[in-house]
């Protein structure tokens, strides 16, 4: 850095010096005032650049106090009554009821119901939703249903009776359904309109705008795509927060009582559907990531980011992340607590089959002892046959003695 400031230096200085000394021959006293007057400003002006950026500036919030602070745009979901009066405008409805669809039985359900017949977006071919149109119309704007491989299905002009029809119907075809509560808390409700002056379709507050007298088919899979994909992440939010519910009371019970008195096999299943939540959002769905049928659709990527920022989900997936990554923690806490109580109980058990072992052996150890002793001593039965005998012996003796 250093030498950079050098030749900075050298540089301006030879360019003042160049402007200021005459092509003349000139005295040496001359010369070096010329000198002087080219060095001194130069130096100062050096100076107070570092003066002024070592100096800790004032805050612009300081200076501008009455200027308010920009807030954070927070998605709110809306009201289908107050959506449906507005003149002109269709309704869209996103529904996420399970984790995924079996395509296949639910298409070929679709044409045995004879009511939806299953249709194509242009000449494109995507594996992952069937897009069902209604054979009878009602009115003059066509009725339309998106069915997406991962558990949820969007509505284009039904009613809203229309769509609990369909989600009855789809049931069977559902893989890990989710409650019927948190399908109608976590939907997400919009509405479409026809400008006649549009070039283009575009996302405008809650309303998309189509272009008349046009195949909008690719443009509304885009919307419908990222409203699934709000739906979707609403019901994983829902599930975190009965996790975190669960999870809630050990958390006052250490802080009560000091100590948590939890089941292993309980913990390991909390950790387990936690892992299995995360893993849905960071690996099999597209949260993180613009899908691949996006990348050559240039303005179909732009509508369907448009509409994630519109509905939050960037943000929301994140927070959703961090919370997973807190009741995670948690859970592994309290998974070492119960397994340090589960190791304790083990030592425990050890410690009194070691003192039952003790016990036995002190027992056995009684037992020979006393055996010996018996052995050692005579029996009761050969001491009077011993007296006896003696005493036999003696009464001879004195019967020959008074003989």
């Amino acid at each position: 850095m250093s030498v950079y400031l050098s030749r900075m230096l050298k540089t301006a200085i030879r360019g003042r010096v160049a402007c200021v000394l005459p092509t003349g021959a000139i005295s040496p006293k001359q010369q070096f005032i010329s000198i002087k007057s080219v060095y001194i400003p130069v130096l100062n002006q050096l100076s107070r650049r570092f003066r002024s950026s070592d100096a800790i500036q004032p805050t612009a919030a300081l200076e501008n106090a009455s200027i308010p602070l920009k807030k954070k745009i927070v998605h709110k979901k809306s009201i289908a009554e107050n959506l449906s009066q507005k003149e002109g405008h269709f309704l869209t409805l996103a529904y996420a009821t399970a984790n995924s669809y079996d395509l296949k039985a639910l298409k070929e359900a679709l044409v045995e119901q004879k009511l939806y017949e299953p249709g194509n977006l242009k000449t494109v071919e995507i594996g992952n939703v069937v897009v069902a149109n209604a054979v009878y119309n009602i009115g003059s704007e066509q009725r339309e249903i998106f069915f997406f491989k991962e558990g949820a299905v969007v509505f284009w002009n039904c009613s809203e009776l229309e769509a609990s029809n369909v989600l009855e119907f789809v049931k069977p075809y559902e893989l890990e359904s989710y409650p019927r509560e948190v399908i109608e808390k976590e939907r997400e409700i919009m509405t479409y309109i026809y400008q006649p002056n549009s070039k283009k379709c575009h996302l405008q507050e809650s309303c998309f705008i189509m272009v008349p007298e046009r195949d909008n088919s690719l443009e509304r899979f885009a919307f419908s795509h990222a409203m699934a994909q709000s739906a979707r992440l609403g019901a994983w939010e829902a599930r975190l927060e009965w996790l975190a519910a669960a999870v809630r009371y050990h958390t006052a019970s250490m802080e009560r009582e000091g100590a948590a008195h939890v089941d292993k096999k309980e913990v390991v299943r909390k950790l387990g559907e936690l892992f299995s939540l995360r893993h849905r959002l960071n690996v099999e769905s597209d949260m993180l990531d613009t899908p691949d049928f996006y990348w050559e659709e240039e303005q179909l990527e732009r509508l369907y980011s448009n509409t994630l920022a519109y509905f939050t989900i960037p943000r929301r997936t994140r927070v959703l992340n961090e919370r997973l990554s807190h009741c995670v923690e948690l859970l592994e806490l309290l998974s070492s607590w119960a397994a340090d109580r589960h190791h304790i109980r083990l030592e425990w058990m050890i410690i009194v089959l070691i003192l039952a072992e003790v016990c036995f052996e002190l027992l056995h150890i009684f037992e020979r002892n006393s055996f010996r002793l018996d052995r050692r001593r005579p029996s009761p039965e050969r001491r009077p046959l011993f007296s006896s005998d003696l005493e036999e012996s003696i009464v001879q003796e004195i019967s020959i003695i008074d003989s």
